[in-house]
């Protein structure tokens, strides 16, 4: 599969349209994911600050006029040794061991542009979206 060249040109007044439109909504998510970002790190805060409380109090849960709030102290796997893990994987729960479909993007795109096969298993789905670069 070969790309084919996408001819430029003087857009029609719908297009101008929905770029425009597309643009304010480029701003308007930017704008949100900066508000989002502010607010997590409060969140963040609070969280840790109300934990250590309730903790210091000896208490799992308070009640209050909002609701109940309850302590949820989970561990979570991180992978300190590869090699370790992965023979760990091998002998007592092959099911752990999974493709990562992040590093088959370049493989295959590689393959789709050359006109060769795809890895045995592998497909590909597309995705249509526009990139925008903002006008200086």
């Amino acid at each position: 599969m070969t790309e084919t060249p996408i001819p430029t040109g003087a857009p029609t007044q719908a297009i101008r349209d929905l770029a425009d439109e597309f643009h304010l909504l480029v701003v308007e998510r930017s704008a949100a994911k900066a508000t989002l970002e502010e607010v997590e790190a409060r969140y963040d805060v609070a969280q840790a600050r109300l934990f250590d409380a309730i903790e210091a109090a000896g208490l799992r849960s308070v009640r209050t006029g909002a609701g109940m709030f309850s302590l949820n102290d989970l561990a979570w796997p991180r992978i300190a040794d590869p090699s370790a893990a992965l023979a760990w994987a091998e002998a007592n729960a092959p099911e752990f061991i999974t493709l990562n479909h992040q590093r088959l993007i370049s493989p295959v795109r590689e393959a789709i542009k050359e006109g060769r096969d795809l890895p045995p298993g592998v497909d590909f789905t597309t995705s249509r979206k526009i990139r925008y670069t903002a006008a200086r």
